[in-house]
């Protein structure tokens, strides 16, 4: 099981909300900026903390400090299925674009159109399978107070 630590920052409607600690992937909390590549990614792309929701058979409580983990197979399967799905159906949609496009001066235009509408059918498919087929395992879980 993969773990990682967090800190309880909202219960509503009997969700319970968690904002990850950054502690970069050096493996040391006192990530300098200067030296390490993940905490100057993670001060570009995540300017206002996260929250996640998770299951909580604890029953933590807002402000606790809890250790919150997620099944190796989940995120593998998670990982699979949003990485190859749309690397996958960009190409399929440029393949079918190029072949629509027969001999027309316009098959780049073509295949770019495809490629869009395969990524726009992926995120599509990609949102409909997270809200029906997601099984309850799949789904992060608070295992212990800190």
């Amino acid at each position: 099981m993969l773990e990682s630590e967090a800190i309880v920052v909202s219960i509503e409607n009997g969700a319970t909300f968690v904002q990850p600690q950054n502690g970069g992937s050096c493996g040391s909390n006192q990530c300098s900026t200067q030296t390490c590549g993940t905490a100057v990614l993670t001060q570009i792309f995540s300017q206002e903390p996260k929250s996640l929701q998770v299951n909580n058979p604890i029953s933590a409580r807002v402000g606790e400090r809890v250790v919150v983990g997620l099944q190796e197979v989940a995120f593998l399967k998670t990982a699979v299925a949003v990485y190859l799905l749309p690397l996958c159906a960009l190409l399929l949609g440029a393949a079918l674009g190029l072949f629509w496009a027969g001999q027309s001066d316009a098959r780049d235009l073509y295949a770019g159109l495809g490629g869009l509408l395969g990524l726009a059918a992926s995120a599509l498919a990609l949102k409909i399978f997270s809200s029906k087929f997601c099984p309850p395992s799949a789904q992060p879980i608070i295992l212990r107070r800190l």
